[in-house]
């Protein structure tokens, strides 16, 4: 049992979010993480994100990390996490998709999210993705960040919480065990990365707000009052959408597009 209160606890697994937090907000603005670019750096000379592998058994796993053992030809410098914060450059989805020339934008999402996480369910299509890892090539675009707070969003945080007139977040791991009070300077894109001691970001609070994470997502949940909604839309800041009755934690593979996406 967790005594984790509901107003900081991440949806489980298909909640339907606006039902899951019903008695702490009133709304769920969900956040796209960012494509991103990086100046003097690309995805093909530098990589960046989890290594995923066909790797099964563990004599292929072993055979794997053997072969990562010494100094790889595209790996990323020590401080590249640094780099992408204060350098980084965000860009849209809904660019991305105009650039491909797509107007189903959930169906592109979703294609998105797929690629990201290197799931291939049946109705995967290949030919769009194949179509975004080739545009993401040719522009020198990074894959949006999972998992975790995005090291490109926290800059992006800044004007949203500053409009808030938030002085001070809350950072917290995945299991709520582990939060540091965090400044909202502390997220310009001027200052190091935002860290906690011995675990990733996985959620930021503040009085009448919580913004969530979770594993094999490319997507950050933001939940908030009413009173918090009326200070400021987060649209103005951050790309996504506004969750409906139906929005389930799993936003990018619901069975129709969101209503109203910015």
């Amino acid at each position: 049992m967790t005594d984790t209160p509901r107003r900081l606890e991440h949806p489980n697994l298909n909640a339907q979010l606006l039902h899951w937090w019903m008695r702490d907000y009133d709304h769920v603005f969900v956040v796209l993480n960012p494509f991103f670019r990086v100046p003097g750096f690309t995805p093909e000379t530098t990589a960046w994100g989890p290594l995923r592998s066909e790797a099964t058994t563990p004599q292929e796993l072993e055979a794997l990390l053997e072969s990562l053992g010494g100094p790889q030809p595209d790996q990323a410098p020590e401080a590249f996490d640094e780099i992408i914060k204060t350098t980084g450059q965000p860009v849209r989805w809904d660019m991305i998709a105009q650039a491909l020339g797509v107007s189903d934008f959930r169906h592109f999402a979703r294609m998105v999210w797929l690629w990201v996480i290197g799931a291939e369910p049946p109705d995967l299509d290949a030919t769009l993705v194949s179509r975004i890892a080739r545009h993401c090539r040719q522009e020198g675009l990074y894959k949006p960040e999972e998992d975790w707070l995005p090291l490109v969003l926290e800059p992006m945080l800044v004007p949203y919480f500053e409009a808030l007139r938030l002085d001070e977040v809350t950072l917290w791991d995945e299991t709520r065990t582990s939060s540091l009070d965090c400044p909202v300077e502390a997220l310009h894109r001027d200052e190091p990365p935002v860290a906690l001691m011995d675990a990733p970001i996985s959620a930021i609070s503040a009085p009448g707000l919580l913004l969530s994470w979770s594993q094999d997502q490319v997507t950050g949940l933001l939940a908030l009052t009413e009173e918090m909604r009326q200070k400021v839309d987060p649209a103005r800041h951050l790309e996504g959408f506004w969750a409906g009755a139906g929005t389930s934690s799993l936003v990018l593979d619901q069975p129709r597009a969101p209503a109203l996406l910015h």
